[in-house]
């Protein structure tokens, strides 16, 4: 075993012998850590009949739910208090949400207290690849490879070549909502063909190329294939990048999951909505038939999902060192929320003049960031001027109703629209003199939330050359980053509370 192995040399040479025994006998990675951002148990068990390799890494390995401390129940604002620039951070680390210092998507990276796993273990003197975790900007340029989340602040990455593929994968998420122009989508197309150089495969460029014509010629609904395809552009990059760099440990993030449950779960299982038209469907549909029809093209979109990862998840299996270990982690998890009911209010919009809305309010200079638009970052010159900032647009109202929720971190103020049913298009937004839609556009198609985060998550890990073993049945999503580490022989850091394990080494 490699990890006995490590224990012995550590012995023998004060611990610097992890670096020889990875480079030298681990011709694949130890450990992979696939982060399947929100995927929910509840569809994973119910589509395991259709999911072999998810079947056989709980038949064979160690399954764990997870959850997450601190969060409460009652608050107002529970789900966006968990959202996932929140947690990811707590399973990197170590650290609870309210220990490790981010509090909004965009935040400077700098900020996060402790260090996240793969700089642990690259100090320790393990190569790591890392494709798109969150708040993995800047790239370390000592990784293998190092891809940062697809809503970093540039496109520079580990390697240069791979530069066009995070261009791509960039532009796309930021401006996911948005209409791209003739010019700005032949530059995609362009950074689309470039990516083959990092290892995309053509046919999955050639698919993703024909996603825009698709759509026209099909219908918007097949707008919803545009999470999958990014999945399968990261796929086939982390691939090859492994194969090729051969890191000690790699970690890759994808959120085609989570799209689609976000979407579409009222699609999947109708029977848990009521059957009336929530505000954003009335916009579209006049009876609750209608929408049924409409639905109807997404029944399966979950199940699909949940298929490709399975695939996905054979094709990692293939990058593991004999006794490697294939962990699956969701950091949370999702349940319905009816709109229908007034449970939820969330439908797709589109953010735009925001310099002349924010100039309106005199906030003070800023540059800003769209993050998953219409969230917005600003980060001022100086605290002071974030300060100001951060009364200003507080101040936004349209229908009596707050516009935005603000928070503030050092210089950087950032920005949730909220939306309420009641908040007409047409109300004058305060201070600006204009109506609320000059500044924001509800989709053309009928796109919202019917499932927002819980606490809940899971852990899997399967080993292809020993058993791994559950330690717990639940663990605190804290417990993640120690256990990655043990893997490694390497005990949980000095800023890491919680010193439980959620399963064990392979045996």
């Amino acid at each position: 075993m490699i990890r006995s192995r490590v224990c012995r040399a550590r012995q023998c040479d004060g611990g610097r012998g992890l670096v020889a025994v990875v480079s030298i006998r681990s011709h694949m990675a130890r450990a992979i850590v696939f982060e399947l951002n929100e995927a929910d148990a509840h569809f994973m068990e119910r589509f395991i009949g259709a999911l072999p390799m998810f079947a056989r890494m709980r038949r064979e390995g160690a399954f764990v739910r997870t959850r997450i401390p601190g969060f409460d129940r009652e608050s107002p604002r529970n789900w966006r208090s968990i959202s996932p620039w929140i947690i990811w951070p707590s399973v990197y680390t170590g650290l609870s949400p309210a220990e490790h210092g981010i509090v909004a998507f965009g935040q400077d990276p700098a900020s996060l207290v402790g260090r996240c796993v793969w700089d642990v273990l690259a100090k320790e003197g393990v190569r790591v690849g890392v494709m798109g975790s969150l708040l993995s900007y800047p790239p370390r340029k000592d990784a293998a490879f190092h891809l940062p989340e697809t809503l970093a602040d540039d496109d520079a990455c580990v390697p240069e070549r791979a530069r066009p593929l995070q261009r791509f994968l960039v532009e796309t998420s930021r401006n996911y909502s948005e209409h791209v122009s003739l010019k700005d989508g032949l530059k995609l197309a362009l950074d689309l063909v470039r990516s083959v150089r990092s290892g995309v495969h053509p046919r999955t460029a050639a698919r993703t190329l024909a996603q825009l014509p698709v759509e026209r010629l099909a219908g918007s609904h097949r707008r919803a294939d545009r999470a999958h395809l990014q999945a399968d552009l990261v796929i086939d990059a982390f691939e090859s990048l492994a194969r090729e760099h051969r890191p000690g440990f790699a970690c890759m993030h994808s959120n085609h999951v989570a799209f689609v449950q976000h979407r579409f779960w009222r699609a999947a299982e109708p029977h848990r909505f009521g059957a009336a038209l929530s505000p954003t469907d009335a916009r579209f549909f006049k009876t609750h038939e209608e929408l049924a029809r409409w639905e109807a093209h997404f029944s399966r979109a979950i199940e699909d999902a949940f298929v490709r990862t399975d695939a996905m998840l054979a094709r990692l299996a293939k990058l593991l060192d004999p006794d490697g270990v294939l962990v699956l982690a969701t950091a949370l998890g999702q349940r319905p929320f009816d709109p229908s009911r007034g449970e939820i209010f969330n439908p797709v919009v589109r953010l735009s003049r925001a310099d002349e809305l924010l100039d309106a309010a005199g906030v003070p200079p800023r540059v800003i960031r769209h993050q998953m638009n219409p969230d917005l970052t600003l980060t001022f010159g100086d605290e002071a001027a974030a300060i100001a900032g951060e009364r200003a647009c507080a101040a936004f109202e349209a229908s009596g109703e707050k516009l935005f929720y603000v928070q503030r971190k050092g210089a950087q103020v950032f920005l949730e629209l909220e939306l309420h049913p009641r908040t007409s298009l047409t109300a004058q937004v305060s201070g600006t003199g204009r109506p609320l839609d000059h500044f924001i556009s509800l989709a053309p198609t009928p796109d919202q939330s019917t499932a927002q985060h819980t606490d809940q998550g899971f852990l899997l890990a399967w080993s292809p050359g020993g058993r791994v073993r559950a330690l717990a049945e639940s663990v605190d999503v804290t417990a993640i980053a120690p256990t990655l580490l043990s893997l490694y022989n390497i005990a949980p850091q000095p800023w890491m509370k919680d010193r439980q394990l959620a399963f064990s080494a392979p045996s």
